[in-house]
């Protein structure tokens, strides 16, 4: 009998460190820190380069990134931020004439279309010299006749280049001339192109590989430009990469060679930005990673929840799961009609939404904050008051698992109490017998 009143014991407890042990192993399922990715993030090729970032241009998501946020020199990409200036600030058929300081530029051992003292182009033959030729003395001159100077429009540029985020970028010069104050990183050229891609004047100019400034006033000879970025050249078995259709290249002896490229395929748009290259490390890694990108990511379109109408689309690894993604809110969010929500997967930033919330009928606003997530997705943040932002325990899940743990207690320590009760009736009665 003792026998048998210690094997049930046994099994009690046993029994009860697994209810604890499920109880308590449960809570992952919330917390996001501790959340398990579904497919691994894809191993990044090997490369060459000095810096290099690779966006999704679509998502803002960074597929990849080496050194991306270190300030390093551009050389000539430089002048996609001036070709954007030009196209946000000019019309195509306003009228560009060289004065005394541009002129200056047309020197042996600069980019150039030996432009000529009193010589007048159009903006569109402008914009063409700028991103086939590279001209440094065209950036020069339209510097000066956006902004009245080179240093007025030089603080155009960096205006714009921290509206557009950019945190380690300052520019002295339109052309991307060697200057110690003139610098970049790969992650802010990335942002810079994003932008430049958005505008039609620019992309229209990007997509002609070849272009010819007709004769002007001070010369009778047409001058034919090519485009410098080989990969551009799609039909080019050798170097031409398949999607690209933007892009500029960069030389200087400090900067080495800079490569900034847009490639589009199934519709999604990858940007990559190389610094600090030597030989053809600026092509043959850009390239490696565009193949990087385009292989081994999809985009995902959020759906709108029962609490929160969501507009986004986020960049996973081919073959994950969605809910394996988290997100943060901004620290007010509980606060806000609308906000921007920033979506994570394995650690990398993959995309945002715009998130506003649904009216909530009286019966159940107060009940709204648990529900905000997209089914499967949940945020990284584990030290805010909001429990629909943590993944905490006050969670219709954890509350559940509570009780579901305290009735199976309950019923073990009755039936333990039970077993006792029996066990001393036993030991009375043999004692009397």
């Amino acid at each position: 009998m003792y026998r048998k009143s210690h094997a049930v014991r046994t099994f009690l407890c046993l029994l009860l460190t697994f209810v604890f042990m499920t109880v308590f192993s449960a809570q992952p399922l919330l917390a996001a820190s501790d959340q398990k990715p579904s497919v691994a993030w894809p191993e990044a090729p090997a490369i060459n380069s000095g810096a290099a970032c690779l966006m999704d241009a679509d998502t803002n998501a960074i597929l990849f990134g080496a050194n991306m946020d270190e300030q390093r020199y551009p050389a000539s990409i430089t002048k996609v931020m001036t070709a954007l200036l030009v196209a946000e600030n000019k019309q195509p058929a306003d009228q560009v004439t060289f004065g005394e300081q541009a002129v200056s530029e047309s020197i042996p051992g600069n980019a150039r279309i030996n432009v000529q003292l009193g010589e007048t182009i159009s903006v569109e033959d402008a914009l063409h010299a700028i991103l086939l030729a590279s001209a440094n003395e065209v950036c020069t001159q339209l510097a000066i006749d956006i902004a009245g100077s080179v240093e007025a429009f030089a603080d155009m540029m960096n205006e714009r280049a921290a509206a557009l985020g950019c945190t380690n970028t300052h520019f002295t010069n339109p052309n991307g001339l060697p200057d110690p104050n003139h610098y970049t990183t790969a992650h802010d050229m990335a942002l810079i192109m994003q932008e430049a891609i958005k505008n039609e004047t620019f992309l229209r100019v990007e997509s002609d590989l070849s272009y010819t400034i007709p004769p002007t006033n001070m010369t009778a000879s047409p001058r034919p430009l090519q485009n410098h970025h080989v990969m551009l050249f799609q039909e080019d078995p050798t170097y031409g990469y398949q999607g690209a259709f933007a892009g500029k290249t960069g030389y200087t002896d400090e900067a080495h060679n800079t490569l900034v490229t847009a490639a589009k395929r199934n519709n999604v748009t990858l940007i990559c930005v190389v610094l600090t290259c030597d030989n053809l490390d600026y092509i043959t890694d850009t390239r490696s990673l565009f193949d990087y990108g385009f292989q081994h990511f999809t985009h995902h379109t959020l759906k709108d929840t029962k609490k929160e109408s969501l507009s986004g689309t986020i960049s996973l690894p081919k073959d994950a799961k969605l809910k394996s993604a988290t997100y943060t809110d901004p620290d007010d969010a509980a606060e806000l009609e609308s906000f921007t929500r920033q979506y994570f997967y394995d650690g990398h930033p993959i995309g945002t939404a715009e998130v506003s919330s649904k009216k909530a009928s009286s019966s159940d606003s107060s009940s709204s904050s648990s529900e905000t997530a997209p089914t499967g997705i949940v945020t990284p943040e584990t030290n805010r008051d909001d429990a629909s932002s943590t993944g905490s325990l006050s969670s219709p899940l954890y509350i559940l698992l509570g009780l579901n743990a305290a009735a199976i207690l309950v019923l073990i320590f009755a039936v333990i109490q039970r077993s006792r009760k029996k066990r001393k009736r036993r030991r009375r009665k043999n004692h009397r017998e």
